[in-house]
């Protein structure tokens, strides 16, 4: 009988213990479920990041490309004459546009629209000042220790307004101010 008694003693301490592995695998699927919400958490944030990033690179490339084309435009001018305050296009004594008002951008009179979109939601904009004109020695280039001055004709100097947008309606917008000077 003594056998019995051992098999029974046995049996008590294992009826005892079934609860508690239960009880310790819920505790720890718990703890993995909260690891892994947390992840997926932190793995959104940085895909928003890292998309909203590139909307702004992307708005960024669209404003620069529009002030190239801006240059490329500037230095096919024969003459100052299309500087008349419409067209995206202000005279030495026209007032510069406000690159900060609204209208200037959705208002067709106000800006120049780039050929191409550079694969912006909308092609980049901007807007040209004829700003001033360094006549005579003024506008002499003259690298130091290299020689004497470069030239010394009247150069004409614009101010250039880009405005870039990125990949969607409520995206990035960039806004780029550049001077380029020419000799005519």
């Amino acid at each position: 009988m003594k056998t019995n008694g051992i098999i029974c003693n046995a049996m008590l301490k294992r009826r005892g213990q079934v609860g508690a592995a239960l009880i310790v695998s819920l505790v720890f699927l718990l703890v993995i479920s909260i690891i892994a919400v947390a992840g997926m958490r932190t793995t959104r944030l940085q895909e928003r990041m890292a998309g909203n990033t590139r909307d702004r690179n992307l708005a960024f490339q669209a404003a620069e490309s529009g002030i190239r084309e801006a240059e490329t435009f500037i230095e096919g001018l024969a003459s100052l004459g299309s500087f008349d305050g419409s067209n995206g296009l202000h005279g030495l004594t026209d007032a510069e546009p406000s690159h900060y008002d609204a209208t200037v951008w959705s208002v067709a009179a106000n800006h120049v629209t780039a050929d191409e979109s550079y694969g912006s939601y909308a092609s980049p904009r901007y807007f040209i000042k004829h700003w001033t004109t360094v006549t005579g020695e003024e506008g002499a280039m003259n690298i130091s220790g290299y020689g004497d001055n470069k030239g010394t004709g009247d150069v004409t100097i614009f101010k250039i307004t880009g405005r870039g947008t990125g990949g969607g309606l409520d995206s990035a917008e960039v806004m780029l101010r550049s001077r380029y000077g020419r000799a005519f």
